[in-house]
């Protein structure tokens, strides 16, 4: 569970909708005379920036104008420079006049995006060092500092007292975890920026990913970052905690936590660990030797902090370890002694396994509740946990969901209810049951995004598409019903995702009903490929995301492209929102220059030597 509320922080999972093998129907190809040549994407590319210049959003400007010169780029340099910059200029100006404000979708806080972080990363896949100029002279900026040196202690008292600084760790971060695939030497020196900020969970979010990719350089960083913030306030100090023990969560209690993904492989290491226990030793000698009074209306003060970490410790290096439990056990017990009996009991309640309780003993327990607003949360989130683990069937679900008076509360917890489980029945290899409970979800994005994976089962196992031609019918007959919205439009993307794999012809059919959807909302934002998760009752909500390429205008109108380039292009023309038209226009663009065979090498006439 994620206990903030900022969106830009949630961590969402990376599912592939659509494999690119898979049987493919006869009726696929079309496969006509095609325009496209290394002029004609070229001379797309150019237009698409030339348009950029005469889009009002200046976030929709942005994020075109970084993919037209990121496409340009190997083809001239010199333009492709000239629209990064265009780019990061106009970042500059949309932060100086608005900053990165966070918006409200229901409950939650959606986190403003910093564009100039995001032209930062875009340029730095290109040009690392132009990347870190930047980066360099945009934090200069902030710090208003007149040399290095200043510039480094104000950051470091910007760390202590501006919550600001613990957004620019995390834009900073996010730099580092966009380039950690592809170049982890660049990654490393943006996440080495972040150093002087505080730690995140984005710290040990990109240990984990830089680990996937280099073991060394991961535990090299791992260790530059403990030395960084050996002498941290305890929120910031224990996220080192994590990574050293391969766990999926920190040992402290922290302002904001997720569950990390830990990747197969990665075991808890020793050394490090030796390394992150003596930092934790050291800081709780200090604390016993010269106690510190806490400071007023912090979450938990630094005492109660390194007492619960100690506890947790004591277990964990039980094996690995064995000479330092000594020092743990008895640094624990001289820490406790100077907690305040409130602080104690707070902390020894929070360290406490909850009482296991099945799912009728917890339905029982919330349906006694004084306080309709808990009572309605309690039952909501057993049916939502239940549904996740599966270890309830689905007709003891519909029956505590029933005891929820608000009925359209009760439809989000039994449709997501419905989501998750059949997900689960699609990892089983289950199709007929997964689909059964697919066709009761709500949301037609959702329940086509179910479709798509369990179409994408069925035609791995039998050549017949029937069964998949039905479910994409039905996913249209229920898109037909509803109003023009985001959702609508995702839904029937998928469709003609699906479709242009085993009808081509039906596919440009419905694509051509896309765009007059799409046309038909005002200011629609399409940007991204992920479909949202959420419930919300009166005193809580839950949230998360499902990031899919078969929801993103641009990978539909590639794969059709691929059957048909002039006709896809013509159909993105047709498009009002110049954003869109844009993206859609470039990734055809791509597509076409990828699919072009490779220029003839040039043989160079032989030197002739001088006589």
């Amino acid at each position: 569970m994620i206990r903030s509320l900022r969106w830009s922080i949630v961590f969402l999972a990376i599912l592939t909708l659509v494999p690119d093998a898979r049987p493919q129907s006869k009726e696929t190809a079309i496969n006509p005379q095609s325009s496209c040549s290394r002029d004609s994407a070229l001379g797309i590319i150019q237009r698409q920036i030339d348009l950029t210049k005469t889009i009002d959003s200046d976030a929709k400007r942005i994020t075109l104008t970084l993919r037209a010169a990121d496409l340009m780029w190997p083809a001239d340099q010199g333009k492709a420079r000239a629209t990064f910059r265009d780019a990061f200029d106009v970042a500059t100006r949309l932060f100086k006049e608005k900053g990165a404000p966070d918006s409200k979708d229901g409950r939650l806080i959606v986190g403003g995006i910093d564009y100039r972080y995001t032209a930062i990363t875009a340029i730095a896949r290109r040009d690392p060092s132009w990347a870190e100029q930047l980066m360099k002279q945009m934090l200069a900026e902030q710090t208003d500092a007149a040399t290095a040196k200043a510039a480094e202690e104000a950051a470091k008292e910007k760390a202590e007292t501006n919550p600001e600084a613990t957004q620019t760790s995390e834009s900073l971060m996010g730099i580092a975890l966009g380039l950690v695939s592809n170049d982890q030497q660049t990654a490393v020196k943006f996440a080495r920026s972040t150093l002087q900020y505080p730690a995140t969970m984005f710290t040990s979010s990109f240990f984990f990913k830089l680990w996937e990719k280099n073991h060394a350089l991961a535990d090299q960083f791992y260790t530059e970052a403990l030395n960084a913030y050996a002498r941290s306030p305890m929120d910031q100090f224990l996220y080192l905690s994590s990574y050293p023990f391969a766990a999926n969560r920190e040992i402290g209690e922290m302002p904001v936590w997720t569950i990390y993904s830990v990747p197969n492989g990665l075991t808890p290491n020793p050394g490090l660990q030796r390394l992150f226990v003596a930092t934790l030793l050291s800081r709780a000698h200090e604390l016993i030797q010269n106690p510190v009074t806490p400071k007023a209306g912090v979450r938990w003060t630094e005492n109660t902090q390194v007492f619960m970490s100690l506890s947790r410790l004591e277990p964990l290096i039980a094996n690995s370890l064995p000479d330092l439990t000594a020092q743990v056990a008895e640094a624990r017990g001289n820490i406790a002694s100077l907690l305040t009996a409130p602080e104690q009991k707070r902390s020894d309640d929070t360290m406490k396994d909850p009482p296991r309780q099945t799912f009728d003993e917890i339905i029982e327990a919330a349906d006694r509740l004084a306080n309709a607003d808990n009572r309605e949360a309690n039952i909501a989130l057993a049916v939502l946990h239940a549904a996740d683990t599966g270890t309830e069937t689905i007709e003891k679900l519909d029956a505590a969901a029933m005891k929820l008076e608000d009925i359209k509360l009760r439809k989000q917890v039994t449709s997501l209810a419905y989501f998750n489980r059949s997900q689960t029945l699609l990892k089983d290899k289950k199709l007929d049951e997964a689909r059964r409970l697919a066709a009761k979800v709500e949301e037609p994005d959702q329940r086509a995004y179910l479709y798509a994976k369990i179409a994408d089962e069925m035609l791995k196992q039998k050549k017949d598409d029937t069964d998949v031609r039905e479910m994409l019918q039905d996913v249209i007959d229920t898109v037909a019903k509803s109003s023009d919205s985001e959702v609508k439009v995702r839904a029937m993307l998928v469709v003609v995702h699906l479709y242009s794999t085993i009808d081509a012809n039906r596919a440009v059919s419905l694509l051509s009903d896309v765009i007059k959807t799409i046309n038909n909302i005002p200011s629609i934002d399409l940007a991204g490929d992920r479909i949202r998760l959420k419930v919300e009752g009166r005193a809580f909500g839950t949230y998360s995301g499902l990031q899919t390429p078969g929801f993103s205008p641009e990978v539909v109108f590639r794969e059709m492209g691929k059957l048909d380039f002039d006709g896809t292009l013509y159909l993105a023309s047709n498009l009002n929102d110049k954003s869109i038209r844009g993206m859609t226009t470039l990734a055809l663009a791509d597509q076409c220059l990828k699919d072009l065979p490779p220029p003839p090498k040039t043989n160079k006439p032989a030197a002739v030597k001088p006589q």
